[in-house]
């Protein structure tokens, strides 16, 4: 089986002020600077969304790019661009609404909508020009609530 990689680059716009409420204002400033300031500041960010599968014998294609095209639009644009993070992002992962915990926000809500036997196999967020995060999704060994481990591959149902 041949197994090819699709990347499809996104933009949002989104604003967030790192702070963690359950510490006090000292504490934030040193972790976090001027990030922590209140009223909180904005980015353009670039979301590159990469999916890999075998390409159909019919069609050549892994997937219908308008397909990827309406689980970003349902996760990213119409939750999160143009929002504060502070307001829609869940604590699960942090207080604090980085990029860290953007992008492990991202992964599951994306993941569920992508057709098999096609699967989420990588999220890069540009935050600025200097800072980039990437996640692979959680390592079929690693301890996470609510995952199940299955083979690669594999869609649950």
């Amino acid at each position: 089986m041949k197994v090819v990689y699709l990347t499809r680059t996104y933009r949002f716009n989104a604003g967030h002020r790192l702070f963690d409420p359950g510490r006090d204002e000292a504490w934030n400033r040193e972790v976090f600077g001027k990030c922590s300031l209140p009223g909180g500041h904005g980015h353009n960010y670039t979301l590159e969304v990469t999916v890999r599968g075998s390409p159909d014998p019919e069609t050549g294609q892994i997937l219908k790019l308008e397909a990827l095209d309406a689980a970003v639009a349902a996760v990213v644009h119409d939750r999160i661009d143009h929002r504060n993070l502070n307001e829609v992002l869940s604590k699960t992962h942090g207080p604090a609404p980085t990029t860290e915990v953007l992008i492990l926000e991202l992964w599951p809500l994306l993941d569920r909508l992508i057709p098999a036997p096609v699967s989420l196999h990588r999220l890069i967020v540009a935050e600025t020009t200097k800072n980039t995060f990437e996640y692979h999704g959680p390592a079929p060994c690693q301890e996470t609530p609510g995952f199940v481990s299955m083979p690669p591959g594999t869609r649950a149902q």
